[in-house]
This record gives C-alpha cells, structure tokens and sequence, in this order.
C-alpha cells in the first residue's frame, strides 16, 4: 500500500474512535457539547435521495455545514490545546427528523459540497448504509473530484423519531499516486465555457424567466432573491444547485444541445425550461 493511502485511511480510525466519545457525551448530555472546532472553511452538507455511485437525487435532509462553527444549530467554539501539528478535523452534528431505520432502508447518501459559492462542487460523499451496531451506523466519506477530503459519518438514532448525524473531514492535501498535489476539480460543465451569459432570477416562488432558448456555451446563473431557500436541479441530473440562500447564486454552462427541465427540490411547483441550441 502506498504512503498516500495509508495517510487517506489512518485519519478515518482517528475520526471512528471520537466519533464514537462525542456520540457518548451527546448522549449523557441531552445532545450538547461543550466544545467544538471553528474553522476558516465552511462546506454545505445534505443528506440526498440516490448513492454516490449511481447519481444523486433530491436534497431530502439539510445538515449544517462542515466546519461552520455550530453544533445543531448553535455557535460554538473551541480552544486549542495539546500538539499544534495534529491533523485539523472538521465536523457538524445536526438534528434530522427521521430514524435510522428509515435512512437504511431507502438509498440515500451523505454528499458534501466546496463551498456555498461553489455549491456545485461535490468533495465527499458517502451512501448511508452497513452493520448497524445497535443504534449507531459509522460510514466512510469517499473524496471526490480530486478534492483531497475524506471522512466519516455517525448516525445514531435518538429513539424519538430523530436521527443525530455527525459529520467529520480530513483533508489530505489531494496528493497523487505519485506524490504530487493534484489541484481540486470542477464539477464536470461540458468543458468549454462560453461567452454568453443568461441570467435567471427566482423570485415570487418561480423561476424568471420560466422558458429560454440559449446557444450552446452559454452560462446560466441563478440567484435566489426570495427570503426561503430553493434550488436550480435537473430532472436528469446534469445540473444541481443544492440549497440556495437569499442572495445566492450558481451558474452552470450549457455545451451540450437539448432542452433542459429543472425544478426546486424545496417546492414542487417550481419548473422551468432551458432549450438549448
């Protein structure tokens, strides 16, 4: 085994071990913690509908950002302490309102983006499934897109009706085989990107405009201007905003020729089409 895996896998033993501490002390503790690392990167996170593999559907559970600061929702910090060259880790716990045996039993999958301006990025993910050990379930992250991130994923079901999700990163540098930094991928546009813009606007719960026609190489980029967040997704998947705050916006170019349907995740009547040309 090269010593680039064996530096990808050693951070994940590391990552099971606390994980399984942190999940005794939320447990013991009503769900709280005391302490929590604050980190200069933030990564959307989601539990979505699909696998990894196979592709990705909706975004069926929010979790909050890896790496955000927050701890289900609350500000917290941390203080740094004992060696200053330990592997930094990044994490989130949140609250989901479904079991654990409701998220094993349909396909789903842990995905974590870039960034909220480069949403489109997906850097880790990990499909929810393995040996439950009595109401927790621990599944790797598997990096993505040469991004140099991997980690792992605690489940454990609260017996209430909810599910506590602890997410946790590692970034490994994103070496090659060969030792060399690997810079991080895009996401996969078409390749060339064109000179035409378009831009799309959602508001009043719609997308506007609803229907263009556009040239091949054009890029698209929507911005949310309503208070509750949407999403710009492909019914077949080519493209996927994830979630899209107030101000936000996502761009994607179009280089193939087609017409192109896509909705918002968060409400159903939300439809649009782009043909392209």
């Amino acid at each position: 085994m090269s010593s680039v895996k064996r530096r990808r896998l050693a951070p994940l033993a590391v990552f099971v071990a606390a994980f399984i501490l942190v999940s005794g002390l939320m447990i013991g503790f009503g769900g709280s913690s005391t302490a929590a690392q604050e980190s200069e990167e933030s990564h959307p996170a989601h539990i979505h509908s699909g696998t990894c593999g196979d592709g990705l559907g909706d975004v069926v559970y929010p979790l909050d950002n890896v790496g955000g600061g927050t701890m289900m929702g609350t500000p917290v910090t941390g203080q740094q302490m004992g060696a200053t060259d330990a592997i930094p880790v990044q994490t989130s716990t949140t609250v989901v309102k479904t079991t654990l045996e409701d998220l094993v039993g349909e396909a789903y999958a842990i995905n974590v983006h870039e960034s909220a301006d480069n949403i489109q990025n997906y850097i880790a993910c990990g499909n929810i499934g393995g040996e439950v050990a009595g109401d927790s379930l621990a599944i790797g992250l598997a990096e993505l897109n040469n991004s140099g991130y991997s980690g792992i994923a605690w489940l454990h079901d609260n017996g209430d009706g909810t599910t506590t999700v602890l997410v946790g990163l590692t970034e490994t540098g994103g070496e090659a085989e060969g030792g060399e930094a690997s810079p991080a991928a895009s996401p996969a546009t078409g390749g060339q990107s064109g000179a035409t813009q378009q831009a799309i606007n959602i508001q009043g719960f719609a997308f506007d405009p609803a229907s263009i026609e556009v040239p091949v190489g054009t890029t698209v980029t929507w911005t949310n201007q309503d208070s509750a967040a949407h999403t710009a997704t492909a019914d077949d998947g080519s493209f996927q905003s994830g979630k899209l705050d107030q101000g936000q916006s996502y761009s994607f170019t179009f280089d193939t020729p087609g017409t192109y349907t896509y909705h918002c995740e968060f409400h159903a009547n939300m439809t649009a089409t782009i043909t392209v040309k």
